[in-house]
């Protein structure tokens, strides 16, 4: 009979680690190591991530508590943005069962994009899908963070058929699934579409808020508007009445 292996620890926050997108360089492991080791009931190790818009940068704080029972627990985590202009973006991200951002999901909100998660709706004791994304437009909570703007299924907001009715082109069928995927998830998305009688190569952005793709040619300038992605919330701000927006505190 074959007993039980001993959990190990160390390689359980270190497959959490990766699985958030933090990585697996040596150092972070190395930080990891030394916080365990370590006497205080709580320490942070410090990352960063260059999967940014050029000219960001955004920095991690990973937040650690100790159990009496000698138990380590990765609690949440801070990013901050900094931009090529010297502004500060930061968020707390709680790190649970439940809505955990990835490191490049927190990337995307900083940078007011989209994500889709999953969420328990306590009025229908089921889990659902929504978008969110921050609300800049709204004071923080007390804790310092951002309010979310939330899009529910009865919003409508449908990836499969927004790439659809922007008659983006796919080399192989699987590529349509994770184009849509990758823009559920906040990401900028290269992609082939028709301009001018031409099939180009450019990048899209999902803007569930408006039901819609934004399109970039490959220097992220708006195609017909030629205005950098920075642009899109204040070129669609005059629209922010006709959107339903709800805002909960995260």
């Amino acid at each position: 009979m074959d007993t039980p292996k001993e959990f190990d620890q160390v390689a359980y926050l270190k497959n959490q680690l990766k699985y958030l997108g933090f990585g697996e360089d040596a150092k972070l492991h190395k930080d990891l190591e030394k916080g365990i080791k370590s006497t205080k009931d709580q320490f942070e190790i410090k990352t960063n991530s260059d999967k940014t818009l050029p000219g960001n940068k955004v920095d991690f704080s990973l937040k650690f508590n100790k159990t009496e029972s000698g138990g380590v627990f990765l609690n949440s985590y801070h990013a901050e943005l900094k931009n090529e202009k010297g502004e500060e973006i930061s968020h707390n991200f709680p790190v649970n069962r439940e809505n955990t951002f990835t490191a490049k999901e927190a990337v995307n909100l900083l940078e007011g994009r989209s994500v889709k998660i999953e969420f328990h709706n306590p009025k229908s004791d089921q889990q659902e899908e929504a978008f969110v994304k921050f609300n800049f437009g709204e004071p923080k909570t007390e804790k310092g963070n951002f309010q979310f703007q939330n899009f529910y299924q009865n919003y409508g907001v449908d990836a499969v058929q927004i790439v659809e009715k922007s008659n983006l082109i796919f080399d192989q069928p699987e590529y349509r699934e994770n184009t849509i995927k990758s823009l559920e998830k906040g990401n900028i998305v290269k992609v082939k579409f028709e301009l001018d009688d031409k099939i180009v190569e450019g990048k899209a952005v999902l803007n569930p808020q408006y039901k819609n793709l934004s399109l970039y040619d490959g220097e992220m300038n708006r195609i017909n508007t030629n205005k950098p992605l920075e642009g899109i919330d204040n070129d669609q701000k005059q629209e922010k009445n006709n959107a339903k927006e709800q805002s909960i505190k995260r």
